[in-house]
């Protein structure tokens, strides 16, 4: 574990290179490059910016691998991107996530946003990042300007644009271990002075990093393909129309997920008894209008989005063909199960539209103004099935399905389990939302502002659900209406010219919903989980500092915050078995510190520093059921379940890691013969965390990591090629991304880990 004396002997080597540079003198004119971003739907110097952002460019993507969302994890400070169940993304910011992602209607609590557009389905987090200019993580609730869901912060991912400015062609190939090949291609087409248009492919084929030894599988491999084509037509001198449609396909094994008593040797080798399968694709279709108006600038932006996935997995993460005994219960904790299938559709429809002051009016309000509307709508069918002569039988294991067939030698089954189907559900909920917002900046004086923001939400959620776990099974219709006002308050005031403070309170929340199961009869114990799930709101104190100094070759962001939140959400257990679902925990408070720091030690050393500091903590009582503990016993002995609930007031917070760092040195230089060379030495740490609130010291732990990555890169002085070498986790760690609990079917505990070494080659291609 990244303990307390090793984050000392970090902060003091950074302070080390800080005082270091005094001892410089004076640099060649090299300066810090100002960053501009629309984390605020408009464009604006990131220094200038009241909030926590960071910023990471598309050539920074390329030099640390990263390609999705999973690899996003400690990138930035205080952001942490675990994979539940192997194929759903949650991505936490300063502890805030989506620990509800069994509900196919729970709402995340970061916002991602592509081009400005709202991207709804958590299947997406699953696509690759395919021809981006930079990507933007904002810290902290955006409950103004980016909505619900957004109680975390939000990810804002920006494309290259098309431009008429000339031909641009830009590919490359990678090769490595693992029969690694990755082929990308990019090129900017301008087809006359006011149309252009940019079309992007990136291929990706690659071995498993895990072999089941069972069935020889390789999971953990990938096979994929991303396409995005986009067009940009100059309407008028003054407006523009951009229209852009992204697909994504993959169809590959599945993640390794290893259960935690699984005893194969070997942490990247397992043994199940369900052959897997990962099967997504992606589609969206946007476009986005721009007018200047003069005084201000129109903005509408629509799109259309469909994921489909399909996935069959074995759910007790475990092998159980060869096992001969009577009564699982006396002997091992799980049940043979898989889903076979599970299957989703996600269909959405955005439409959003601005305006956006272009000059201050009377000289010293500049203001946004905005309406939103979003239509989500899923189908989600899920079948498990359950070998249950590996309960009943007496000294027979069948190592089979065998659905809707009674077990002659055990007749009471289907009344219990529905012979081997342990769980059907096809649920169709949608939701509905509308949201009118706007925001101003008060100029008070020229170095004194005042940001106030308010939005108002009405959202709509129904729910068509049909359960069956026995006899009987459940048909049901849920429906909640709600509206909520969000704000937020800021001031700041600029020291001098290149230093800014700031304090900010801004309220955001999460809406509500119902429950794909829930608690169904109260005979026998209490219901802890209920059809309908309440709002979690939260307040957020931040204060924060951003400074460039030292004549441009050092920047610094501070920040510090407080988060009161109430109401929680997160996946529950019910006494009633098979029915767990979304609660909510009423108290909650998280508080923490963040550090960003980029120096240029040297004309050729450039030091990139990011930290952060949390804690979190459930601070009321409230009881909570533990499946683990729960699971053996079953239908009848509600009693005895309810008896094992639990206080959590004093825990923790899932993935909420009290320490993440991310250290990076890049060193630039160029030959005499023009030759361009640059070496990249990363360093990422990522904290010891809990994977639920329960904080069962047996399933919960999720072990600290620490990963080196290394990048030396060659460009000719012709700049047409270019080569780079990349070696990532060079000390081949094995470490935990994260664990995953079943909160339905047998309750059992699997473990993700991150990718292990791989060393890759690259050439790249440009004209």
């Amino acid at each position: 574990m990244f303990g307390t004396g090793t984050k000392k002997s970090l902060i003091s080597c950074l302070l080390s290179f800080w005082i270091a540079l005094f001892s410089f003198g004076s640099l060649a004119d090299n300066v810090i490059e100002e960053v501009i971003v629309v984390a605020e739907k408009r464009n604006e110097s990131l220094q200038d910016l009241s909030q926590a952002v960071t910023v990471l460019s598309g050539d920074e993507l390329d030099n640390k691998n990263i390609t999705s969302f999973v690899d996003l994890s400690a990138i930035a400070p205080g952001v942490t991107v675990a994979k539940n169940e192997g194929y759903k993304t949650v991505v936490s910011i300063r502890g805030i996530g989506n620990e509800t992602n069994q509900n196919a209607i729970a709402a995340p609590s970061v916002a991602y946003h592509l081009d400005g557009v709202y991207i709804a389905s958590p299947f997406s987090l699953q696509t690759d990042f395919i021809d981006v200019e930079r990507i933007e993580v904002l810290r902290g609730p955006q409950g103004t300007l980016f909505g619900q869901n957004s109680t975390g912060g939000a990810i804002n991912v920006i494309s290259k644009r098309p431009s008429t400015d000339g031909f641009e062609l830009k590919s490359d190939l990678t090769v490595g271990e693992y029969n690694l090949g990755k082929g990308r291609v990019s090129m900017n087409i301008p087809v006359s002075d006011s149309v252009a248009t940019r079309t992007s492919l990136t291929i990706t084929e690659r071995d498993g990093f895990t072999d089941n030894v069972f069935n020889g599988q390789e999971l953990d491999d990938m096979s994929s393909i991303s396409f995005r084509t986009d067009w940009e037509f100059a309407v008028s001198d003054n407006s523009s129309l951009r229209v852009f449609g992204q697909y994504f396909d993959a169809d590959n094994n599945g993640a390794a997920i290893k259960g935690i008593d699984d005893q194969t040797p070997g942490a990247r080798k397992l043994s199940q008894d369900t052959t897997s399968n990962y099967e997504l694709t992606s589609k969206l279709f946007a476009a986005v209008y721009e007018a200047d108006l003069g005084s201000a600038t129109f903005k509408g932006l629509a799109s259309w989005q469909e994921d489909e996935i399909l996935v069959v997995r074995d759910n007790d993460r475990h092998n159980f063909g060869d096992i001969h005994i009577g009564g699982l219960w006396e002997g091992l904790p799980y049940i043979r199960a898989e889903f076979n299938p599970e299957t989703s559709v996600v269909e959405t429809k955005t439409l959003e539209l601005n305006m956006i002051s272009n000059e201050p009016a009377f000289g010293k309000l500049d203001w946004i103004v905005g309406l939103f509307y979003f239509d989500h709508e899923i189908e989600n069918y899920i079948y498990e099935f359950k070998d249950v002569n590996n309960v009943f039988d007496i000294g027979l294991a069948d190592g089979q399905f065998t659905p809707y067939v009674h077990n002659p030698e055990c007749p009471a089954c289907f009344a219990v389990y529905g012979a081997e189907v342990g769980f059907i559900s096809n649920a169709f909920p949608t939701r509905e939302s509308y949201s009118i917002y706007g925001q101003t900046t008060l100029s008070v004086t020229d170095s004194f502002r005042l940001i106030s923001g308010l939005r108002y939400t009405e959202d709509k959620v129904e729910s068509f659900v049909s359960n069956f776990f026995g006899i009987p099974g459940q048909v049901y219709n849920l429906e909640e209406e709600l509206d909520k006002v969000t704000g937020r308050l800021v001031a700041e005031y600029d020291l001098d010219d290149d230093t800014m403070i700031y304090a900010s309170f801004t309220a955001g929340f999460k809406p509500g919903g119902s429950n794909l199961t829930f608690g169904f009869d109260d005979d026998n114990a209490p219901v802890m989980v209920f059809p309908i799930f309440e709002n979690e709101e939260i307040n957020a104190y931040e204060i924060g500092l951003k400074t460039d100094a030292f004549e441009g070759r050092v920047r610094a962001n501070v920040a510090a915050f407080f988060y009161d939140y109430e109401n929680l959400q997160f996946q529950a257990t019910d006494p009633d078995i098979y029915r767990g679902g979304v609660a909510n925990i009423p108290e909650v408070e998280v508080k923490g510190g963040e550090i960003e720091l980029v120096a240029l030690l040297s004309d050729s050393i450039t030091l990139d520093v990011k930290m952060a500091f949390l804690e979190s903590e459930i601070t009321a009582s409230y009881e909570a059921l533990d499946n683990v503990k729960a699971e053996p016993y079953f239908f009848g002995q509600e009693a005895i379940r309810y008896s094992l609930r639990e206080d959590i007031n004093g825990n923790d917070l899932a993935k909420t890691p009290d320490f993440t760092a991310n250290v990076s040195l890049r060193y630039e230089t160029t030959m005499e013969a023009g030759h361009e060379i640059t070496g990249i030495l990363e360093y990422i740490h990522r904290g010891e965390f809990q994977q639920r609130v329960i904080n069962n010291p047996t399933v919960d732990v999720v072990p600290s990591y620490n990963v080196l990555n290394l990048m030396v890169s060659v460009d000719p002085a012709d700049k047409d090629w270019g080569f780079d070498v990349m070696v990532y986790n060079a000390t081949d760690e094995d470490g935990v991304n994260s664990r995953m609990t079943d909160v339905f079917g047998v309750s059992a505990t699997g473990v993700e880990l991150i990718p292990p070494r791989q060393i890759m080659g690259r050439i790249r291609y440009s004209l």
